[in-house]
């Protein structure tokens, strides 16, 4: 594993990361059912902007892995 920093100190842009988190996670459902039946919270939706930024950037390297055949 590799970690890699970003900053972001532009109030636009950190605004644009939330508006994308909150679009990407205004297409899931709020909750989910187990096999019991039992609704639960999903564990798909994205509740930080940091996380948010995680997940754009592990789909980029797949992204990046796929189109250079690693």
């Amino acid at each position: 594993m590799t970690t890699f920093t970003i900053d972001i100190t532009n109030a636009s842009h950190l605004a644009g990361i939330t508006a994308a988190r909150n679009k990407y996670n205004e297409n899931l459902p709020e909750t989910t059912t187990d096999e019991e039946g039992n609704e639960l919270p999903n564990p798909a939706l994205i509740e930080t902007d940091e996380d948010y930024v995680q997940f754009v950037m592990d789909k980029a390297a797949e992204s990046y892995a796929n189109q250079y055949g690693t």
